[in-house]
């Protein structure tokens, strides 16, 4: 009777914290019918973790870790052991029979067969099927490891994948959170076609193509009347009767030829500010070498704008042809054509050996093109964040202004050519140090190779249970895990 006691007063406090419907029919608070309903059941089968990572054509590869293999063992039973009481605290029925796929047969096709069948032989058309998991691991040098988890629906061909970069100690852990992502999924039908996307924060519907075509659209059409205003004034007419239609037409005709191109061809944001700096890049290396040629009359030099835009934009066209360019490398385009004007602007200074008589105009507009042709190539080859650009921007930035102030007292009193000469060169060697030095600081750095640590998290909630009349009663408890 003190058993029978101390049984009825355990149930009675895990139906308070947990919650559950078997611990409250244990102890009579609902009526447990003997008959359970299966529909609620939701089984799962968990494969042991394997090795590597990757699948194969023909599943071979992939093996169970074995004890000589080093790290790599270990953290896969910790993972194993993670998942499967994970699953059972998700509502999970674990499938504690299944010994788990032959060797050759841990192909994600054999875990679709192995989704049809609720058990080992089973199968046909009243099985419900089971889910089925599997986790595999590869060691990638150090205490990293690359986690791949597949997980299949029940009597369902859709495969359901999540990989990461994990260190070593956050296995268990981050393999937990992809289970419960995996297994909280909503299932998809196969799409017929592409769709719109849906944005998460307003709910409004955006086109998967052409995400650049509002940045396009509103910079042709200013370079639209930019051309149409240069065409007024080179014509020599003052005439407003005539420079307001040629706005509008240019405009009109920058804008529609935007919309356009954006229609018949997949426009990114990255693409459409490339195009945007090719041709206000040009047309400002083109006015700017104007100015220092000195160009007659001035209405002219409007021309060489626009010269310049069509032939920067050209180019910007011919970096795309070779393949998209994302928000990084367009950001790379404008930093170029800005870093190449300073540059050349300060080869100017140097040249003439005058800071105060002479405006760079030259320098500055051939400085201008050969910094976008530069970074217009590199855009195409490289893969950079807008982030690090900024910041090496900003790096150069500081690097010329310490270099300045360093060299201020050459040019306070008795400037010479030499003295202006040096300042120069000051100015120019700190932009290129702070530079250079925001990008060394701005690398991806490789992750040290680290020696494995204890790693103890405690664990608790259901770690079995035991079939019963009344059904299947799961036993709770509490304990630690991980790497002694």
């Amino acid at each position: 009777m003190r058993a029978a006691g101390l049984l009825v007063v355990v149930s009675v406090g895990v139906a308070s914290i947990f919650g559950s419907d078997a611990a409250r029919a244990a102890d009579g608070i609902i009526d447990a019918s003997p008959a359970l309903d299966r529909s609620a059941e939701k089984p799962i089968v968990v494969w042991p973790t394997l090795c590597p990572a990757g699948d194969d054509a023909t599943g071979i590869a992939l093996h169970k870790p074995l004890a000589t293999e080093g790290p790599v063992f270990a953290r896969a039973q910790e993972l194993d052991a993670t998942l499967r009481d994970a699953v059972q605290d998700l509502g999970f029925t674990l499938d504690v029979a299944d010994p788990g796929p032959a060797r050759g047969r841990a192909r994600d096709l054999d875990m679709i067969e192995r989704a049809a069948r609720s058990g080992e032989h089973g199968g046909g058309p009243g099985d419900t099927g089971t889910w089925v998991l599997s986790a595999r691991l590869e060691p990638l040098g150090g205490d990293s490891f690359l986690l791949r988890m597949v997980a299949v629906p029940p009597r369902n061909k859709q495969l359901r994948v999540r990989v990461e970069r994990v260190a070593g100690a956050d296995v268990a852990v981050r393999g937990l959170v992809v289970l419960r992502d995996l297994l909280s999924m909503t299932p998809t039908l196969a799409d017929s076609g592409p769709k719109p996307q849906e944005s998460a924060s307003s709910g409004i519907m955006t086109p998967l193509r052409s995400q650049g075509r509002a940045v396009l659209a509103v910079n042709a059409a200013l370079f639209g009347a930019y051309t149409a205003y240069s065409i007024q004034r080179a014509s020599g007419s003052d005439d407003p009767r005539l420079l307001y239609p040629l706005l509008t037409l240019g405009t009109g005709l920058g804008l529609g030829s935007a919309l356009l191109v954006a229609e018949e061809w997949d426009v990114g944001t990255g693409d459409a500010w490339t195009l945007a700096g090719g041709a206000w890049w040009g047309a400002a290396s083109g006015v700017l070498i104007a100015n220092g040629r000195s160009v007659t009359p001035l209405t002219d030099r409007y021309a060489w704008g626009v010269g310049g835009g069509l032939i920067g934009l050209s180019f910007a066209t011919f970096v795309l042809t070779r393949g998209h360019v994302d928000e990084g490398g367009a950001a790379l385009v404008h930093s170029g054509a800005a870093l190449g004007l300073s540059f050349g602007a300060l080869a100017d200074f140097f040249y003439v050996g005058d800071i105060q008589n002479r405006t760079p105009n030259t320098g500055a507009g051939y400085g201008a093109a050969v910094g976008l042709v530069a970074a217009g190539l590199l855009a195409s080859y490289v893969q950079v964040s807008q982030s690090r650009v900024l910041l090496v921007d900003l790096g150069a930035g500081l690097g010329a202004a310490s270099g300045a102030a360093l060299a201020s007292p050459l040019i306070f009193q008795n400037l010479t050519e030499g003295k202006t000469r040096g300042f120069i060169a000051a100015t120019a060697a700190g932009m290129l140090v702070g530079g250079g030095v925001a990008w060394a600081l701005t690398r991806d750095s490789p992750k040290a190779s680290t020696t494995a640590s204890p790693h103890v998290v405690p664990m608790g909630g259901v770690i079995g249970s035991s079939e019963t009349r009344e059904g299947t009663s799961p036993a709770y408890g509490i304990g630690l895990r991980g790497t002694f």
